[in-house]
């Protein structure tokens, strides 16, 4: 029996006639309670059975509230008196499914029986994607403290080389010339302060928040930037950004939408190491926003994607990378980051030599992405 880590909330308006079975209550930690609509709001679950005589306007209103907190439950709609225009609209932003309402509790085991397996592959969706995410969480740790230590060593090394100039002198002259000490106590300062700029522009990209929250495009842009800076410049690719005139703020998940823009910029980086060229390598990331919405580019120079693997890249499990050698979220969830909690688009367009990735995030009710005047 598998540990009851995922609620089904029950709600019903009179006498429940749904009895879950043992093997439902295998899968689920189940609460059975009398229909309120505040419960939607204040209980934490994955799948919710709904009860009614009629499904009316006012239980639509109540069910459609949950995505404007982030919850998109499976539902079982339960009722005699149907109504289909509620019912449809429901069914467009949630997984869902109604069934006439039961008139004895003896229809409730086949009924247990039929929605079983649309429960248990909403669960294995779910358990997927945390897998998916917890690794990739893991291996950007591994990344991000890959990058700390190069980007560091330079820094330290100066810092190591003034202090040995410094004692040095003071060791063969009896006075140690102010321009001097000025000269390294600058050097000093001045490494020191870029240490502290990359470890808090790792230390925010790690950050997990999986509350909405308001964040600059712009500010957003400079981290990443930051970010890459030094590993860029070692390998010789020139980078470069277009922000916003305006700077905007979005409402939204900061840090997945960073954890996207990052993995797009690593494939990028990484595919300059399969081709030799004869002309300049370069990467951009451009960003562009109207009254409806906001878009990123980002581009490359790498030779394009070959024809043959176009409509795999998306696809689960699907790399171009030996073993052990991928980092991050990959293209298939980077996807799903995009369409599924900013309600947007990544999209791949080839042209000879160029490769971009466009990503369109929508102002609209339904993703619940807004633009914030700065």
């Amino acid at each position: 029996m598998q540990n009851n880590i995922f609620h089904l909330l029950h709600l019903y308006d009179t006498t429940p006639l749904f009895i879950p079975n043992d093997t439902l209550k295998s899968f689920f930690s189940i609460k059975s309670a009398p229909y309120d609509p505040d419960m939607l709001n204040s209980e934490d679950f994955i799948a919710l059975v709904l009860e009614t005589d009629t499904f009316d306007k006012h239980h639509f209103e109540a069910c459609n509230m949950l995505r404007s907190i982030g919850k998109k439950p499976v539902m079982i709609i339960l009722c005699s008196g149907e109504k289909e225009e509620y019912l449809r609209s429901l069914a467009l932003n949630f997984h869902s499914v109604s069934f006439p309402h039961l008139t004895k509790e003896s229809e409730s085991d086949a009924l247990c029986t039929m929605i079983l397996p649309m429960l248990r592959e909403h669960l294995d969706t779910i358990r997927y994607s945390d897998a998916l995410k917890l690794r990739s969480r893991r291996s950007g740790m591994v990344e991000s403290l890959n990058v700390v230590a190069h980007q560091w060593r330079q820094p330290i090394n100066l810092i190591s080389m003034e202090a040995i100039n410094l004692s040095i002198q003071s060791t063969l002259e009896e006075s140690v010339p102010s321009a001097s000490i000025q000269k390294s106590a600058k050097i000093i300062s001045d490494q020191s302060q870029r240490m502290a700029e990359i470890l808090k522009s790792v230390l925010n990209m790690g950050k997990i928040h999986r509350g909405k929250e308001p964040f600059s495009i712009n500010a957003m842009m400079e981290r990443i930037k930051l970010f890459f800076a030094d590993q860029l410049q070692r390998d010789r690719i020139e980078y470069r950004t277009i922000a916003l005139e305006e700077d905007k703020f979005l409402h939204g998940y900061a840090t997945d939408l960073e954890e996207v823009l990052v993995n797009l910029i690593a494939n990028a980086k990484d595919a300059f190491k399969t081709i030799a060229l004869d002309y300049p390598k370069t990467i951009s990331v451009e960003a562009y926003s109207t009254d409806t919405e906001v878009i990123f580019a980002i581009k490359d120079n790498a030779g394009g994607v070959p024809e043959a693997i176009r409509d795999k890249i998306f696809e689960p499990h699907f790399s171009t990378k030996g073993q052990g050698e991928g980092f991050g979220i990959g293209l298939h969830i980077a996807r799903l980051i995009i369409t599924q909690e900013f309600k947007g688009s990544l999209r791949l367009t080839v042209s000879e030599n160029e490769t971009v990735f466009t990503i369109t995030l929508p102002r609209s009710d339904a993703s619940q992405l807004k633009f914030i005047d700065s």
